[in-house]
């Protein structure tokens, strides 16, 4: 360990009878060891088991929509308990840590599937650059970098973008959906992705229109292979 490390190490133990850390999702104060959340809301988190080798119903809603190769999300999503405070405080509290958190435990997960391939690029869902300039960040940049560090990929923000500042789809139905994310996505310098394997990532998927619409932004890139993977998929 490093001085700068033990020194950071000192501080944090000396402030943290002061300032102790909680849990995102019951608010209990964490113990050492425990980051993020703590011991018992991990294992409350409802893991969907979807490995790359097998179908599942995240692949069935894409299914004449988009031309792509596997889905799969790491948990099922609940409008309720855990994993809905860790979103909150995602992506609208600053909380962008969490993102980690997540990125290095799906990458995890994909990296011991022995179904899943290797990965040239791993690219994020984007948001509007006035609604990033309001956040201040991406939800999913510290998500998809963790992960592209985790599988051994590449991770890639800068040439798919959106085009318009539209409001959040949470309470939208499927039809709703749909229409609001036709031609929202743009992909610029469209060669830097040829013949490559992407895993384009969100936070949730509910009915797929978003992945769908920044998905067919690729469908004149030659030899691509479109893969998709959210951190949580809506029952």
């Amino acid at each position: 360990m490093t001085l700068k490390n033990e020194l950071l190490q000192f501080i944090g133990t000396l402030f943290s009878p002061l300032f102790p850390k909680t849990c995102f999702g019951c608010f209990n104060i964490l113990i050492p060891g425990e980051l993020i959340l703590c011991t018992f809301c991990r294992h409350e988190l409802p893991l969907t088991h979807y490995h790359y080798g097998l179908e599942n119903k995240m692949d069935q809603a894409f299914y004449g929509r988009v031309v792509f190769k596997k889905a799969s999300a790491l948990f099922y999503y609940n409008s309720e308990g855990v994993l809905k405070h860790c979103f909150q405080f995602l992506k609208y509290r600053k909380q962008e840590q969490i993102g980690l958190f997540f990125g290095a435990w799906h990458g995890r997960v994909l990296k011991l599937d022995p179904t899943f391939p290797k990965i040239d690029m791993v690219v994020p869902v984007p948001i509007h650059y006035k609604k990033k300039k309001k956040r201040g960040y991406n939800q999913l940049s510290l998500y998809g970098k963790t992960l592209a560090g985790t599988i051994e990929a590449h991770f890639n923000e800068k040439y798919l973008v959106k085009t318009a500042n539209t409001k959040t789809q949470t309470k939208k139905n499927r039809l709703l959906r749909s229409h609001a994310s036709l031609a929202l996505y743009l992909l610029k310098e469209p060669q830097q992705f040829y013949h490559k394997k992407i895993l384009l990532i969100d936070d949730i998927m509910t009915t797929g229109a978003t992945l769908t619409s920044c998905a067919n932004t690729f469908k004149d890139c030659p030899g691509i292979e479109i893969y998709f993977a959210a951190i949580a998929v809506v029952r």
